[in-house]
């Protein structure tokens, strides 16, 4: 039988060259599995972001130019127990709701609360310190967040335990500010309000007290509210003057009516330089013949659109100097 001859490459095996082999297809399917990883995990972030986007929490990396930088401050702005010991509270029934709630604009200024006929906001006097805690966490969909303030009030008092009875679980807005600060903020709005979602009263050996806690889920923080819940009432502007007196004790002023003719307001008094940073809110109270306000070197207006003191409107302002105003928000009658 005549013998076959395989040549050698075709009859011998060599280890190296398997090894290279298989090292060469596991690489290749470590590059396409670390790959298609990537992809899934960027297809995840998109998704993540449009999510959290949507959901109108956290700030977008287009934002971030608008924020700019935010440097450290003093311990003088660090240091605790600050807020003030008085607490304004305005239930939702004392908001008149014919009238728009007013909504922050860009420095995060929120109008005069639209109240009704004789209602006033109540401030709560504490006995200690308020605490106001702010909360947020990411969650696998969005961030979530809560508002929480709480108030100790000393005694065993009718009015107190009234309250209590009262308005468990009810539905406030809630001002406040700092002390030897001019400024207020304020939490809640008609649609989310702060709830008094729990009370704990107290008789005994170590004191007589009633702690108060408002809660809301809400990424929200403190917004700027350009009224003055402390400020006496408004004050009556006379008919046909073209020139606003500024009192020290309020910061509201009702534009009456016009008489023979409208009245074109053009000028503040009364004004000093401690009053800078201080808002005015003007409401109208006109009919047929309204006052009005135009834009200029005294008021200046956005858009340059002139306001009209008609009934149901308001506008506020923010003092830049003795002689100027700037407008902050307005409604419309």
């Amino acid at each position: 039988m005549k013998r076959i001859n395989i040549p050698t490459k075709h009859r011998s095996y060599s280890p190296a060259k398997g090894f290279n082999y298989a090292n060469r297809q596991g690489r290749r399917m470590f590059m396409i599995t670390f790959a298609v990883f990537g992809i899934a995990m960027l297809l995840a972030a998109l998704l993540d972001h449009s999510l959290l986007a949507g959901g109108a929490s956290g700030l977008s990396l287009a934002s971030m130019a608008v924020l700019g930088n935010i440097d450290d401050v003093s311990d003088r702005d660090t240091h605790g127990s600050a807020i003030s010991y008085i607490v304004y509270l305005i239930a939702i029934d004392q908001i008149d709701r014919t009238k728009e709630f007013p909504q922050p604009n860009a420095n995060r200024e929120v109008g005069p609360i639209p109240m009704k006929p004789g209602e006033v906001p109540h401030y709560f006097e504490a006995h200690d310190i308020p605490t106001f805690t702010g909360t947020t966490e990411k969650g696998d969909i969005t961030t979530t967040g809560e508002n929480n303030v709480a108030i100790v009030m000393g005694g065993a008092r009718v009015k107190l335990y009234n309250f209590i009875e009262e308005y468990s679980g009810g539905r406030f807005i809630l001002l406040f500010k700092h002390i030897k600060e001019k400024q207020w903020f304020i939490l809640g709005e008609l649609e989310r309000p702060m709830i008094l979602s729990g009370t704990e009263s107290k008789d005994d050996k170590d004191g007589r007290y009633s702690t108060l806690t408002f809660k809301r889920p809400s990424v929200d923080l403190p917004l700027l509210y350009t009224g003055n819940p402390a400020a006496a009432s408004a004050i009556e502007v006379a008919a046909g003057a073209t020139s606003i007196a500024v009192k020290p004790a309020s910061n509201t002023y009702t534009i009456a009516n016009g008489m023979g003719s409208v009245a074109a307001i053009a000028t503040v008094s009364g004004l000093s330089k401690a009053d800078k940073g201080r808002y005015i809110t003007l409401i109208g109270a006109g009919t047929d013949k309204p006052a009005t306000i135009a834009d200029g070197t005294t008021f200046v207006l956005e858009d340059g659109a002139t306001w009209t003191a008609k009934t149901g409107s308001s506008i506020t302002l923010r003092v830049l100097d003795t002689t100027t105003l700037v407008e902050i928000s307005r409604t419309e009658a």
